[in-house]
């Protein structure tokens, strides 16, 4: 039986290894950005994620590499542990320094064509696809240098927050973080009105790279992004609810729900 159970479980990672390398499109840039989250308004307590932007000819994919090393750490744990080939628990040893990130979601702009394909996680994955919107821009002349690029300024709303924004008028592509995109310049910085959302690009680096397809799109439910948010504010209103059944402590004793966690999504509407 854990003969069986190690071939099976070995079957799964390979399948998945092979699932990530399916190649989408060359990244021609990578931009580092530091994202600064403000997750609980009641208390004004935020978190800060190093999230990176790769940039290919068609397709661009934004995510947590934080993320993707401690995924990787603990995938090679288990596959080390299941090689051993004993009769004892497995046990995954994760280095003090590494932790998961904050940063769940994974989007890919123009996959497929015309589409963006966001991956994101409440207690599994979820996969939706949303419009590439056609952002309402308004561009002034004020100028400003951000990590040592010349920007200008430009203002929209977006998915009920209003943002500032500034691009790098000598990085001629109409791309930036998360969603935003259409304005003549890589979006250096943007940052909502009520300084809750903010993304700072601090390193622009020419690379040719494969964009991989993620490998947790091929066991993601796939649902709209309307029920996506809904699904997302229930799992924030009671995460242990959502599960079913009755979660137990050490003794076997119910666990009171967790209610009223800090719920502040970037997209209000």
């Amino acid at each position: 039986m854990k003969k069986r159970l190690i071939i099976i479980l070995n079957f799964v990672l390979f399948s998945v290894v092979l699932n990530a390398q399916e190649i989408l499109d060359t990244a021609i840039l990578r931009c580092k950005y530091t994202f600064t989250h403000m997750s609980d308004t009641a208390n004004n307590k935020s978190y800060k994620e190093s999230l990176t932007l790769d940039i290919g000819k068609n397709i661009c994919k934004f995510y947590s590499e934080q993320q993707k090393i401690f995924d990787s750490v603990m995938t090679e744990q288990l596959l080390a542990a299941m090689s051993t080939g004993t009769n004892q628990k497995i046990s995954i040893a994760i280095p003090p320094t590494l932790h998961a990130s904050k940063v769940h979601s994974i989007v890919f702009f123009n996959y497929p064509e015309g589409k963006i394909t966001v991956l994101d996680k409440t207690f599994r994955f979820y996969k939706y696809l949303d419009n590439i919107e056609n952002i309402n821009w308004q561009v002034f002349a004020d100028e400003m240098k951000i990590s040592g690029y010349n920007c200008r300024k430009a203002t929209c709303r977006f998915r009920g927050r209003d943002y500032e924004a500034w691009y790098a008028t000598d990085i001629p592509v109409n791309k930036g973080p998360y969603k935003f995109c259409g304005l003549p310049g890589l979006i250096v910085k943007i940052s909502d009105t009520q300084k809750q959302v903010e993304f700072i690009c601090e390193s622009v680096e020419k690379i040719s790279t494969p964009v991989f397809k993620d490998e947790n799109e091929r066991d993601a439910v796939t649902i709209s992004r309307e029920q996506y948010l809904e699904q997302e504010k229930k799992f924030y209103q009671n995460p242990t609810a959502i599960l079913g059944g009755t979660v137990r402590d050490a003794n076997g004793n119910p666990v009171p729900p967790r209610k009223n966690v800090p719920y502040n999504p970037i997209e209000l509407e």
